[in-house]
């Protein structure tokens, strides 16, 4: 986890000042509906009101712009802040709120001020622009009365600080204090700006001020398996982790934490964006295969048409026009049977409504029953998809099911990305999934995409191809040199079933066989094949 209170902030803050200080906004974007990216020349500060990441900092990476239009708030940043200079960045207290202020010469000789006011308060996190009065002329959130009557944000009003209790500060706090409030445990409650990480590391009064005067002091601790546990710019470690990697600058530890992390603005909107559109696909599926169903139910008897057909036909000789019904011999079912009738029609014309209408429902249900198969064969192949996406670990395998959901009509391209990329994008090498399972060095696809090129592109035609059976997943090649042992075999089954998101304890059958024994029909999805010739082995997660 990315360990950041009031106290870090302190250190953050001195150290953007110190890069950003001087320098011009050259260009502002807003990457999504809840993130800003501004350039100061070649340095690009990202402003996170996500809940997840609430936070400012600089980054070496360049976000995508994921909205068709500017939104007002972006407009009036770039109106007001766009060729100023940013003359200081404050802290409010060690409270979890920056205030950038701007200078800017306008056209009439006249130096003007604004204040960009971030809260950096978890799903409460906001971005707010005001004059040098602290009017408020923007906010990145609105909130009406009805969600917010304690704090008003509306343009025109004068900006309050969020309602806080009032706490000491920890630059004042004496040692007597300190000591109070840690015999009292309410160092989290009454001193500002300390989170509870903090509050339980500290042991003494001279611990406490060496971490609040210490210099910024960047570092993540790992666990065994190279895992994040923590990431923090204060000198305090966790209670147990196998080893620490120091940094140079918070800058250098946030983009590596947000790049192991997956926290990248692009990521987080894009991954949203594509479990939202399998999602809704899902729920058309489910919702169709529940509505033919129920007219396959409606109409399974639709066979009994044809039998009184063929029951009228026998006795239509003695039949007459006028009639409203007739009582009939049932050969089918040894029985009596009573046929109704249209008297205003001939018998003749009777007997062909009865018929017609067989046909319609035998019509129906051969309709019913393909279409059923399509139906429940695009939930199977949606449920995949968003195995992947759920797995996915970067932006370019979320970039691959988006060109493929893309290609299939799914997603449609917004009219900005058309003008933007008029041209069809080459799509880059790709790069498969690699595990050791057992010894043995096992390449998988990712996506469907992926699949589709390691089978065609990257596998020989000997290697040997695993898959879950009946499941849609991953496809895991093993090379042809390798002489696989039953239990290899079997933990690459297992591999597979987990890539598929299944829950522990399921029983599955993996198939596999040669890549030469695959064939892809014409038009398939992509990700799709069929074989005839293979094995089977019955795993369990």
């Amino acid at each position: 986890m990315l360990y950041l209170d009031g106290i870090s902030l302190n250190k953050i803050k001195d150290e953007l000042e110190t890069n950003l200080k001087g320098k011009s906004a050259n260009k502002i974007v807003q990457t999504s509906s809840l993130a800003i990216s501004m350039n100061f020349g070649k340095q690009r500060l990202i402003f996170s009101c996500f809940p997840s990441l609430s936070l400012c900092y600089l980054s070496n990476t360049k976000e995508d712009n994921l909205l068709d239009e500017n939104s007002t708030f972006s407009l009036n940043l770039k109106k007001h802040i766009v060729g100023s200079t940013l003359i200081s960045i404050k802290q409010i207290g060690f409270d979890r709120i920056l205030v950038f202020t701007f200078s800017k010469l306008n056209e009439l000789g006249e130096i003007k001020t604004y204040n960009l006011y971030f809260e950096m308060m978890g799903k409460h996190s906001n971005l707010i622009l005001t004059d040098k009065n602290n009017k408020v002329l923007d906010s990145i959130k609105r909130f009406s009365l009805e969600e917010n009557s304690v704090r008003v944000l509306f343009p025109g009003v004068i900006y309050s600080d969020p309602t806080v209790e009032k706490k000491l500060n920890p630059a004042d706090v004496t040692k007597e204090q300190f000591e109070t409030e840690m015999i009292a445990g309410t160092l989290l409650k009454n001193i500002e700006g300390m989170g509870k990480l903090l509050a339980n590391t500290f042991d003494s009064f001279e611990n406490f001020k060496n971490i609040l005067n210490d210099r910024i002091a960047p570092k993540i601790f790992f666990n065994e398996h190279k895992e994040i546990i923590l990431a923090t710019v204060l000198n305090i470690e966790p209670k147990t982790y196998s080893f620490v990697e120091n940094y140079n600058s918070f800058e250098e530890l946030i983009n590596l934490y947000i790049n192991s992390e997956n926290l990248s603005n692009t990521f987080k909107i894009l991954k949203d964006k594509l479990l939202a559109c399998v999602k809704k696909e899902r729920k058309k599926a489910e919702k169709i295969i529940v509505s033919i169903k129920k007219d396959l139910e409606d109409k399974k008897d639709f066979d009994r048409y044809r039998e009184l057909g063929d029951i009228l036909a026998a006795s239509l000789y003695s039949l007459k026009k006028g009639m409203n019904e007739v009582e009939l011999y049932d050969f089918y079912n040894d029985s009596l049977c009573t046929i109704p009738l249209d008297p205003l029609v001939t018998p003749q014309v009777n007997l062909e409504k009865i018929y017609k209408k067989y046909n319609k429902l035998k019509k129906g249900m051969e309709h019913n029953n393909k279409r059923l198969i399509e139906i429940s064969d695009n939930l199977i192949y949606f449920t995949g998809v968003g195995n992947f996406i759920e797995n996915s670990d970067s932006r370019e395998n979320l970039k691959l099911i988006e060109e493929e959901l893309t290609a299939q009509g799914y997603l449609k391209i917004s009219i900005k990305q058309k003008r933007k990329n008029p041209k069809k994008v080459q799509t880059k090498p790709f790069t498969f999934g690699e595990i050791e399972v057992d010894g043995i060095l096992v390449t998988y696809g990712r996506n469907n995409l992926e699949n589709d090129a390691l089978r065609t592109k990257y596998a020989n035609r000997d290697d040997m191809w695993f898959h879950c059976r009946d499941i849609p997943g991953t496809h895991a090649i093993v090379n042809q040199d390798i002489a696989l042992s039953e239990k290899q075999i079997y933990d690459i089954g297992v591999f597979c079933g987990q890539m598929s998101k299944l829950p522990k304890g399921t029983k599955l059958t993996i198939d596999y066989t040669q890549i030469k024994y695959l064939n892809k029909p014409k038009g398939a999805r992509p990700g799709f094949v069929t074989y005839k010739i293979f094995k089977s082995i019955t795993v369990q997660l």
